[in-house]
């Protein structure tokens, strides 16, 4: 919970989106376009939430997630903020999941809640950089955030979420497409390389045609001289089996979901640099703003534990992703030194090319650097480590560990607040 509220519960994944229909009519009808009073302080007591939503009508969220099934490593975590929503709410506001992003994939996640297919909605943002290219251009710069398997996912994405909240381009591009954010940037989790042979450097990458996700990392690839293809990471599989593909490239809940450690059982992943992330958000339509204000208040709120949930639901993933590669003789490795020194050059080269586009602040480089030292500190002095590297994760992690300091901290300190219903 908020701190100085006293029950909030724990993360939800970044792989999730939301769509209100009203329980008594939809959210967004005239039914439940209902007056609220003046909705509460950050931080109330459940007790003072319960007075605030005391004359409002019950409504009704279909939550709709990329998670495959509940019983996913993502589905836990979006479970998560269906237990906050309607635990926040006194069970006024209803959450019914919706998996596999059944009602509006990515492509149609923006228009979807414009015209009111779905209300909130999980997307994944970077499939659309000409639609949104700060939020691509920010993906980019998290690349050059030091990683490690749990701590560097929690910096990755507090440095996004400071970043997207302060970054008025962005917020001014939501609200043309006549969207509001709830979380501006999700980072996302690392993007890391699976082949079908060893791969630790620069020469051994040269050649092999890679499945990438977004454009950035295509360029990267051709850097190093890799061939970029562009697949579904779906479809990586298959194309791992048949030889069409020699690695994939993508981050561990989709190596989760395709289960590509059994074409592909040789993980190739860095440290000091890291390839362009792919940035996602969680976007609201006009029924968001017809709700009362209270429950765009509570619905907002919970959007902190979004946000840890997308990054623990990652760090879950690197888990079982090591016990799956455990499982077929598989390799880890991480990329050498000279690989790594000149991605990290690559990617702020391609961060000075967005800046002179003016998709990026002129002082990104150095906004990155300075956000990932004040929270590799804040993300210590709360008491989160790493116990070992990539390799050792599987004993050494616990999925079942509390993260709601976190995401609390998080949402206090990244800007959020600023933007908060009122």
């Amino acid at each position: 919970m908020p701190r100085g509220a006293k029950a909030l519960a724990g993360g939800v994944a970044a792989v999730a989106m939301l769509t209100v229909a009203g329980c008594a009519g939809s959210a967004g009808s005239s039914d439940s376009a209902q007056e609220g009073g003046g909705g509460f302080e950050y931080g109330a007591s459940q007790e003072e939430v319960d007075a605030a939503i005391a004359d409002l009508d019950p409504v009704k969220i279909t939550y709709q997630v990329g998670a495959p099934a509940e019983n996913s490593v993502s589905g836990r975590r979006s479970m998560q903020v269906k237990e906050e929503i309607e635990k926040r709410s006194n069970g006024k506001i209803e959450v019914e999941i919706i998996w596999g992003m059944a009602v509006a994939g990515y492509p149609e996640a923006v228009d979807a809640v414009v015209d009111g297919r779905v209300d909130i909605s999980y997307h994944l943002i970077s499939y659309e950089p000409q639609r949104f290219p700060e939020a691509s251009a920010i993906g980019t710069a998290l690349g050059n955030v030091e990683y490690s398997p749990m701590v560097g996912e929690m910096v990755a994405n507090a440095v996004g979420a400071a970043v997207g909240w302060n970054d008025q381009a962005l917020l001014d591009r939501y609200e043309s497409e006549g969207v509001t954010t709830l979380n501006p940037i999700l980072a996302n989790g690392a993007y890391s390389l699976n082949c079908n042979s060893d791969i630790a450097t620069a020469e051994q990458l040269k050649g092999k045609q890679v499945r990438a996700g977004s454009a950035p990392q295509s360029e990267a690839l051709d850097h190093f001289g890799a061939v970029p293809t562009s697949l579904e990471f779906t479809e990586a599989f298959e194309a791992l089996q048949r030889g069409t593909v020699d690695c994939d490239l993508s981050p561990m809940s989709a190596k989760e979901i395709s289960g590509i450690y059994q074409a592909a059982p040789h993980l190739a992943y860095s440290t000091t640099a890291n390839w362009p992330r792919f940035s996602a958000t969680y976007i609201a339509g006009p029924s968001f703003d017809a709700l009362p204000l209270e429950y765009q208040q509570i619905i907002f709120d919970s959007s902190a534990i979004a946000l840890s949930g997308s990054a623990q639901s990652y760090v879950d993933s690197n888990a079982v992703h090591v016990e799956d590669l455990a499982s077929v003789d598989g390799t880890i490795k991480e990329f050498d030194d000279a690989f790594q020194d000149e991605l990290g050059e690559f990617v702020k080269e391609q961060q000075r090319a967005s800046i002179e586009e003016g998709h990026l602040p002129d002082d990104i480089i150095e906004q990155v650097q300075e956000l990932a030292g004040t929270w590799e500190q804040r993300v210590a002095d709360l008491g989160y480590e790493d116990g070992g590297d990539m390799s050792e994760m599987n004993e050494w992690y616990d999925p079942d560990s509390d993260w709601s300091d976190y995401a609390w901290d998080v949402f206090e300190n990244s800007g959020a607040l600023d933007h908060r219903p009122n």
